[in-house]
């Protein structure tokens, strides 16, 4: 069964300051207010962990160390999982300290010690590539003009199966960026994982 994940301000804020340690005070939730990055006439940023390029590259923003144990890897996979993006057309980029400071610690605690990268932070980061996930779908449905409902997102198209007609992520980026995030949006059960959790190359190494 799929886990049903309803966001709220206050309670994503308290989740992530009892990781955080209270320096989430002020934290401005990008799924609530998307923005565009810098270059967004070329790479829309959908929230702060995903940003889709024309030519459908998924840049994953990664605010955990990476220390030879995977973390940078594994949260890009936990992004993509919920994301339903093609894995090969992923990459990953890191937020300054400084950026994450001017835009209210939108990505939170940096802090990365042994596993505590991923054990501390999965939940949210799936939460920002559902949360991205549904905003091209809705996208895609307003250009249909077809309920959302009816729309799917698998390996990085949208597609309306009783109309016939898909189109990419990257078409789509710009329209999703000014989409309203949804209040509340479905996280994958583990068991129907095809990223997340597999011995996929590292993006990290050659």
């Amino acid at each position: 069964m799929n886990a049903i994940i309803s966001i709220s301000r206050r309670s994503f804020i308290i989740g992530v300051a009892s990781t955080a340690g209270g320096l989430s005070l002020g934290f401005n939730v990008p799924f609530i207010k998307p923005a565009l990055a810098e270059g967004a006439e070329t790479a829309p940023e959908i929230n702060a962990w995903v940003v889709i390029r024309p030519d459908d590259t998924v840049v994953i923003r990664i605010a955990r160390s990476e220390m030879g144990q995977g973390t940078l890897t594994g949260l890009a996979q936990l992004v993509a999982e919920e994301l339903n993006c093609d894995w090969s057309k992923v990459t990953t980029e890191y937020p300054s300290p400084a950026q994450n400071l001017a835009r209210d610690r939108v990505w939170g605690n940096f802090s990365t010690g042994g596993s505590r990268g991923i054990r501390e932070s999965h939940e949210y980061v799936r939460i920002g590539g559902a949360v991205a996930r549904e905003m091209l779908i809705a996208a895609a449905a307003a250009e249909w003009g077809v309920p959302a409902s009816e729309c799917t997102a698998r390996m990085g198209m949208v597609t309306h199966a009783a109309s016939d007609r898909a189109t990419f992520y990257g078409q789509l980026a710009a329209a999703a960026a000014r989409m309203t995030p949804p209040a509340n949006i479905t996280l994958k059960d583990p068991k129907d994982w095809t990223i997340a959790g597999k011995p996929l190359p590292r993006l990290d190494t050659a």
